[in-house]
């Protein structure tokens, strides 16, 4: 059985050697190792779990090839699912102070077991000895147990818990049953109607969760002296009163011995702290987006070369000793047919060339063209293939996820067909990904994102507005993404100047309800937001780009582009309700201006 080399783990199931052996660094440096809170934004499958995963103990370690101790900092991981602390019976007293009062002391008690199970989790054998054990007892005892004790009749106190058993797990174990208890109060609440107020202890941060961990590193068996990491995955999975809580923590600048750093899938809720003070960037944290690799240092070649040695690597791993270019082929009779359209237009340059070189021409108009001429009155678009390594990354839209579950699904159909015509005696050995199967696998992948994804997303949504979008919210982005699709299918199939446009910029400032739409667009991966020169050149705009994933779904370029279309609220305002209409008006020139801009850096080239 020929083991998948493109299948994702998620990095909480990885040990530290599997996680070294898979990771290839990031080419751009995000700073997140230095002291301070940091935010580190992104997509869904951008990086940032893996990133953050390789923080702790056991992988750093492993990375610097030293003891634990001697580590530059302790990074305690800690990931918040969405099903962990998003508790509804928080909205009943959300607007009361005691409502603050018990979201940090259930996020504290969340925390501070989510940490002591890393530290046990990601310090390997390090810790597994008498000698810690007898360190660690008295230092829980008192940062734990003591200030737990009281909380009920059956909490024991430090001096009768056993002796010989693990003060790690003792530790959290008893964190838990206070947290059990808190949840077991907050759904008792939804049995009545009447507010009944929380008669056991609560801890804070400061009292309780902040020393717990500064005083971490003060034991030998781990760095003494160093600052503590609490690495917090996913965190806009945190209520909004949650969310309050935990920029208070970030307000008090505690970086020096403990940092938090925030991972989001850019839908956290707000940075308003408990006291409706805001904390901001870069007063109270760092904050770095690593989804936005167009509009990175990542755009010019680093990203493609980044994807490439994650591919080279995992294939020889799997004893697959191919380069990527060769394992993921372009389609040789298209590709040639491409070039020819290239020598062509290089050859008409000095007559009838738009661009400042014959190559500036050749890149800009060859492949929009040969897509051109795919669709004309054989109405065969469709047989354009969207194969090759560097068509694949372009597809992939700056986030290595989507390119490896696509690639698992290409190896996965590969070894189902060469399977199929073999002679089952001698074993499989692939060696590349036919053309085929990877056009086949990315049409697949679009249609899948634009229907069943968008489909799913108004199914689950309520009837009614909320912070996560309603069901009109996401039908009105349907039809925007429709409209920008059909658009930007137009402008290819155009003779202007310019026919690689997958973006818009903002001429004006749209109404709320368009932004608002705009902005759960770039939360669910189907636009990314970026800001260029406004249309006068006097000030700065937004600019929101296509995802390319949806190339294959409106027959587009996804190699990259030289324009973007400057657009007016009316246009927005109309793709939100009729995008056919908005279409029509587009090709009627009543809508939209495309600029030509050639010093874009949304550009792999």
């Amino acid at each position: 059985m020929n083991s998948n080399p493109f299948t994702v783990s998620s990095p909480e199931m990885m040990d530290a050697a599997e996680m070294r052996r898979l990771y290839v660094p990031l080419a751009e440096n995000f700073e997140i190792e230095d002291q301070g809170h940091v935010f580190v934004h992104g997509h869904r499958g951008c990086g940032k779990s893996m990133m953050l995963r390789l923080l702790a103990p056991d992988c750093k370690a492993l990375e610097l090839g030293c003891k634990i101790a001697d580590l530059p900092y302790l990074g305690l991981y800690a990931s918040i699912k969405s099903t962990d602390l998003d508790i509804a019976e928080f909205e009943r007293i959300k607007n009361q102070f005691a409502g603050t009062v018990l979201a940090e002391h259930s996020l504290c008690l969340f925390l501070a077991s989510k940490v002591l199970q890393s530290l046990k989790e990601h310090t390997g054998a390090e810790l597994d000895n008498d000698a810690v054990r007898q360190e660690l007892r008295p230092f829980l005892d008192k940062m734990v147990l003591s200030r737990l004790a009281g909380l009920d009749a059956n909490t024991s106190a430090p001096s009768e818990a056993a002796p010989n058993g693990d003060p790690l797990l003792q530790a959290i174990e008893a964190i838990d049953a206070r947290y059990s208890e808190f949840m077991d109060y907050m759904r008792q609440l939804s049995l009545t109607e009447e507010y009944v107020p929380f008669r056991g202890r609560v801890v804070g941060y400061r009292e309780f969760l902040f020393p717990l961990c500064a005083n971490l590193t003060s034991l030998s068996f781990l760095p003494r002296g160093k600052p503590v990491y609490v690495l917090l995955d996913d965190s806009d999975n945190l209520n909004s009163i949650q969310t309050q809580v935990l920029n208070t923590w970030v307000s008090y600048r505690t970086g020096a011995k403990v940092s938090l750093k925030i991972s989001t899938q850019l839908g956290y809720k707000h940075y308003r702290t408990s006291a409706n003070q805001r904390i901001e960037s870069p007063h109270d944290f760092k904050e770095v987006d690593i989804s936005t690799i167009y509009t990175g240092g990542l755009a010019k070649g680093k990203f493609p070369a980044w994807v490439e040695a994650i591919v080279t690597k995992r294939l020889a791993e799997n004893g697959i000793n191919v380069p990527a270019k060769d394992f993921f082929p372009v389609a040789k009779v298209q590709e040639e047919a491409i070039e020819k359209l290239k020598e062509e237009l290089k050859a008409k340059w000095a007559l009838e060339g738009r661009g400042f070189s014959p190559g500036d021409d050749a890149t800009r108009y060859a492949r929009p063209d040969y897509i051109k001429s795919l669709g004309g009155t054989s109405k065969q678009g469709s047989s354009y293939l969207y194969a090759g390594f560097d068509q694949l990354v372009h597809i992939s839209s700056g986030i290595i996820r989507f390119f490896l579950d696509d690639a698992a699904s290409m190896y996965a159909e590969e070894i189902k067909i060469s399977h199929a015509k073999s002679d089952g005696l001698s074993p499989l050995k692939i060696q590349s990904i036919r053309p085929a199967i990877q056009d086949q696998v990315v049409r697949d992948s679009a249609d899948a994102l634009m229907i069943d994804n968008l489909d799913k997303l108004v199914d689950e949504a309520d009837d009614v507005f909320s912070e996560l979008g309603s069901k009109d919210d996401f039908k009105q982005l349907r039809n925007l993404i429709q409209a920008l699709g059909g658009v930007f299918q137009k402008i290819l199939m155009s003779d202007r100047s310019e026919r690689r446009v997958l973006s818009i910029a903002l001429s004006d400032t749209p109404p709320d309800e368009v932004m608002r739409i705009l902005k759960l667009g770039v939360r669910h991966g189907f636009l990314y937001e970026a800001m260029i020169g406004s249309k006068d050149g006097r000030s700065r705009t937004r600019r929101y780009v296509l995802t390319r994933r949806l190339a294959p779904m409106f027959k587009l370029d996804p190699t990259g582009f030289a324009g973007y279309l400057f657009v007016q609220s009316a246009f927005l305002q109309s793709a939100l309700v009729n995008p056919a209409r908005t279409v029509r008006d587009f090709e009627q020139s009543r809508l939209g201006t495309i600029i030509d801009d050639s010093q874009t850096t949304l550009e792999f080239e």
